[in-house]
């Protein structure tokens, strides 16, 4: 049996972009030692491209001369200058003079498409653009970033397109590390020209996906940049939104902007006794405010002395029209009702990376607005499924709807068993129906958001959710469907619920670039433990 082979490193029927610049490896492998001084050859080739090395090209020899190898690039480009059609086939051949003792290698068939890309398609949806260094023993945060690559005429998805990655300002993506579209195989960067990013190519749906995590102790904003990287025209497209990397940092009195002023505000408390679930807030003027300058709202757990984003963020665009106003809103779900205080921040984070950091205002959230899923929105996934403590089996599902409870029985650990808390299972699979009026979660989803709800007597407060646990930690057999996503909703969250409790569970994700809500999971509540009991 004969073991040389021929590869080229771009897919073979890929959808390349008209003026684009393809560089492209050819690596020959075999068993045994391959002849020294051999060249490899592009010939038949369609009008359409230019080549930009003469041929032949010779091979690179590596691995005991086992292996060798040629760089080769191409422009999508009639070298006779006249204009190439959308949709025309781009042809070539990859042959080689190279031998081994147990013969020749064979010829790679390129085939693929010319195409004129969608450069709305080619911008970078950022899905979570604040990101939080992390907290000690916290799990690194990081966002997702995505679009699919289209044909501008006729809106067909672009397969095996290489586009080019990186940031506006110079040197910022040695500030993150990435991963692949699994969020599990590491991406290292490559220089082009003088410029460092990612090269990634467009999946058979033409999804290009990365993940991106911040490594940098400093704040940071950054812009990314995609490319279809071309020496004839400027094809690129800037993400849709700006990523800010925060590190929070206290200051004193002297380095500080000012201590955020709430409408209605007193030491003794804040009530939402309007029915409103927002409050207002004015943030005071500061040297040399800027249209772009991002407001960034921070929480201190006094309990934990941890101080944590709160997800919501206000851009200035005319200081004269929103600083010393109260021109914004903010839920008073940052805030968990209790009778102790939070200490209450912003950061202003200005475009070029400076930030100015406010002064802390203790706030006593004492309620008025109770913790509930958003309304108004389209709920168009199904419902969660909710386990008990016990496994994640068909036998073990907590039954929805008011008068069914939660209790302590559901949340505590078993004898033999790892686990206390909840279980919660999001089904996912490609049998969607158009016209249900919920489908499951679609299997190429898997960055989702669970947010559980809670209101009683003694404990009132909002959690949300995005780490995940394997079915094979947990033990059962889930509801059936090996696709499911499941998370674990801890003991200490959701034990000591006294009184009239309700509890509702729904869940979000990013789909098309568009936020997806579930249907909300709907039950009572009451998990306060006997004497003597402890959850284990």
């Amino acid at each position: 049996m004969i073991n040389n082979r021929m590869e080229i490193s771009i897919n073979t029927k890929a959808d390349l972009v008209i003026y684009q610049s393809v560089s492209f490896t050819v690596t020959l492998s075999s068993d045994q030692s391959i002849l020294m001084d051999k060249t490899v050859t592009i010939k038949n080739t369609s009008k359409n491209i230019r080549l930009d090395q003469k041929n032949p090209i010779p091979l690179i020899y590596t691995d005991g001369n086992k292996k060798a190898s040629a760089q080769l690039s191409f422009t999508v480009e009639n070298p006779s200058g006249a204009p190439i059609q959308d949709g025309s086939n781009i042809i070539f051949e990859i042959h080689t003079d190279a031998t081994t003792s147990e013969g020749d290698f064979n010829i790679v068939k390129f085939a693929g498409k010319a195409n004129e890309i969608d450069l709305n398609s080619l911008t970078l949806f950022v899905e979570q653009p604040f990101l939080q260094m992390p907290l000690d023993g916290e799990k690194p945060k990081y966002t997702s970033i995505y679009t699919i690559l289209k044909n501008k005429n006729t809106q067909k998805v672009l397969v095996g397109t290489p586009i080019f990655i990186t940031s506006q300002q110079h040197n910022k993506m040695d500030e993150f590390s990435f991963k692949d579209e699994t969020n599990t195989v590491p991406l290292f960067l490559e220089k082009v020209g003088h410029t460092e990013g990612l090269t990634i190519t467009s999946n058979n749906n033409g999804l290009v996906k990365f993940y991106l995590y911040p490594k940098t102790t400093l704040v940071s904003v950054v812009s990314l940049w995609s490319y279809i990287l071309s020496d004839v025209v400027n094809i690129r497209s800037e993400a849709n939104k700006l990523i800010y990397i925060i590190n929070y940092s206290e200051p004193t009195f002297l380095n500080s902007i000012g201590t955020p002023d709430i409408l209605g505000y007193s030491p003794s408390g804040i009530y939402a006794n309007s029915g409103l679930s927002y409050f207002m807030i004015s943030i005071s003027s500061y040297n040399q405010a800027s249209p772009g300058d991002m407001i960034l709202f921070f929480v201190k757990d006094l309990d934990t002395k941890t101080t944590n984003f709160t997800g919501y963020s206000a851009v200035i665009e005319d200081p004269k029209s929103q600083l010393d106003k109260y021109s914004i809103t903010l839920p008073y779900s940052i805030f968990k009702q209790q009778a102790k205080p939070y200490e209450f921040s912003y950061i202003v984070v200005k475009k070029g990376g400076d930030a100015l950091y406010s002064e802390t205002l203790p706030v006593t959230y004492l309620g008025g607005v109770p913790y509930e899923p958003i309304t108004g929105v389209k709920r168009e996934f199904a419902p969660c499924i909710v386990h008990a403590s016990i496994g994640a089996g068909p036998d073990d599902i907590l039954q929805p709807d008011w008068g069914n409870y939660i209790n302590y029985d559901a949340i505590m650990r078993y004898p033999g068993y790892k686990y206390n808390g909840l279980f919660i299972e999001i089904i996912r699979s490609n049998n969607i129906s158009p016209n249900a009026e919920t489908n499951p979660v679609p299997l190429d989803i898997t960055d989702i958001t669970l947010t559980m709800y809670i209101n009683s007597d003694n404990n009132s407060f909002q959690k949300s959710y995005t780490k995940q646990i394997l079915l094979s930690q947990i033990g059962g057999t889930g509801n059936g469907n090996p696709d499911s996503i499941f998370f674990h909703v801890p003991y200490d969250d959701i034990s000591g619920i006294e009184g009239h409790g309700y509890i509702y569970f729904d869940y979000q994700f990013y789909q098309n670039q568009l936020l997806k809500h579930s249907v909300t999971w709907t039950s009572n509540i009451e998990t306060t433990a006997g004497p003597g009991e402890t959850g284990n």
